[in-house]
């Protein structure tokens, strides 16, 4: 949905600016966006319906927590993964958010940003996973780390 409402903001600045302007990067980047968005959105639906990682989400699933607390847990996190302290998540997955983190602050890109509409599209991409694993991981830390509520006591 918010995909959808990317690409067309970046459809109505791209008219509106005509092109005239110099203006052609913040349109296409728009577009780059919205597509991006709304592929992740399909694939977060295809993966949703699959029974085997519906299993292991609801296992690892975990009541929403504030992203303040995410935020001020996420060095703690990466600490305990780097020295092995955090079964939950594997030690590989901080080399990829680093070499995630490299290809973003690179000038080096798989498709070069000078194409219009792909160029930006997979640092779009990676950056929006590096960010979404980072924010669902800190979270499941987060939740993995909280005592366990004494019986009878609400959360």
């Amino acid at each position: 949905m918010f995909g959808g409402l990317l690409v067309a903001a970046g459809i109505v600045v791209a008219v509106v600016l005509g092109g005239d302007a110099g203006g052609w990067l913040l349109p296409v980047g728009l577009i780059a966006a919205g597509i991006g968005m709304g592929i992740a959105g399909v694939v977060a639906r295809i993966r949703r319906r699959i029974p085997l990682l519906a299993a292991v989400r609801a296992h690892r699933a975990a009541p929403v927590r504030s992203p303040k607390a995410q935020l001020r847990a996420l060095p703690g996190m990466l600490r305990a993964t780097a020295r092995g302290q955090n079964p939950a998540l594997p030690r590989y997955q901080l080399a990829l958010w680093a070499l995630a983190l490299v290809y973003l602050v690179s000038p080096i890109d798989f498709i070069p940003d000078f194409l219009p509409l792909l160029g930006i599209g997979d640092d779009i991409g990676v950056g929006t996973w590096l960010l979404t694993s980072l924010y669902a991981e800190s979270g499941n830390y987060v939740a993995a780390n909280e005592p366990e509520p004494e019986p009878g006591s609400q959360r």
